[in-house]
């Protein structure tokens, strides 16, 4: 369990410039993490708006949407990971089209797990219809995934 705490840590690991969300950003600010499923101790994040992307850096299919984020671990704020706003199709490969579409759900990436938002108290379900679907219940309407890790649920501080 150490390991998947320090794993956390150094992927979430950035600055802590911005504590105040600006004008519009519905994403910034302190939060509380938990893991959910797992009896072990939570932490405290950052996420914060970051500079834009420069497109000239990224592959064509990201650049029509340059706005990021960053997220950090309070306790590892040494290596930052950038959040960028889901495509249609990582809606779509997750089960989530009709929902993000009603305006139900907005995620942001970061390769390795990813944030979403959503109604307090929705249950979310993972992946397409059948016996391989999961589901977890997003009780502060904040949760996330690390790949290989787990999922975790955010409150906002």
């Amino acid at each position: 369990m150490r390991c998947l705490v320090a794993c956390l840590a150094c992927t979430l690991g950035v600055g802590l410039a911005a504590a105040a969300a600006p004008v519009g950003d519905n994403w910034s600010g302190h939060y509380g993490l938990e893991w959910l499923g797992i009896a072990q101790a939570g932490s405290r994040v950052v996420l914060a708006k970051a500079p834009d992307a420069d497109p000239g850096k990224l592959l064509e299919e990201y650049r029509s949407d340059l706005v990021r984020w960053t997220i950090a671990d309070v306790r590892v704020p040494a290596e930052a990971v950038t959040l960028r706003r889901f495509l249609v199709a990582e809606y779509e490969g997750l089960g989530w089209t009709a929902l993000h579409a009603a305006g139900g759900i907005e995620c942001l990436d970061a390769r390795r797990m990813f944030v979403c938002k959503t109604a307090p108290g929705t249950t979310v379900k993972i992946g397409r219809d059948g016996p391989q679907q999961e589901s977890l219940l997003a009780s502060t309407g904040v949760f996330g995934i690390v790949l290989h890790a787990g999922a975790f649920e955010l409150k906002k501080e």
